[in-house]
């Protein structure tokens, strides 16, 4: 997969209510690195969270290495359990591609390596050029651009619904 390491602030702009297993997939997998995860509970933090999150979030550039031992430790405490840890990862690697597309030269190809990396998810796999269109119609760039931003809006809807409800 082509790296794509997202932003701790775009992400919590994003998502801002990210379970710390869900922070923990991203940083294992390399979509976020040990500033991002820092900056993301910086921006998340509240007066109600555990010491761990303050100690990330109060963490010398030279001190990073702390990141993943605390994280996993916030993961290990949590009592959320059952959210799928990397739907919103997808959604984060789909949108922030969405949003550069013109910076790429095939940003379709990029969502082609997400969709293998990501284990073939069936949200999206109208978006891969070499699989049939669903309604039978002729496929076009166009219409695999206007399904990838429905797709997004339609993640939107639930991450903003995810946050409202916490």
């Amino acid at each position: 997969m082509t790296l794509l390491l997202l932003d701790g602030h775009y992400i919590f702009k994003k998502t801002p209510r990210l379970s710390w297993g869900e922070l923990l997939f991203g940083l294992q997998h390399g979509y976020v690195n040990e500033k991002g995860v820092t900056d993301y509970i910086c921006d998340a933090l509240t007066i109600d969270a555990p010491n761990e999150a303050f100690e990330i979030a109060s963490l010398e550039t030279q001190e990073q290495y702390l990141v993943r031992g605390l994280l996993e430790t916030l993961n290990e405490q949590d009592s959320r359990t059952g959210k799928e840890t990397s739907e919103a990862w997808l959604f984060l690697l789909l949108s922030f591609t969405y949003e550069h597309k013109n910076e790429y030269d095939d940003p379709l190809s990029l969502v082609e390596e997400l969709y293998a990396d990501f284990d073939y998810p069936e949200k999206i796999a109208s978006l891969i050029r070499y699989m049939p269109p669903q309604d039978g119609s002729n496929g076009s760039e166009e219409l695999l651009f206007n399904q990838w931003k429905n797709i997004i809006s339609n993640y939107e809807i639930f991450f903003e619904s995810r946050a409202n409800a916490s």
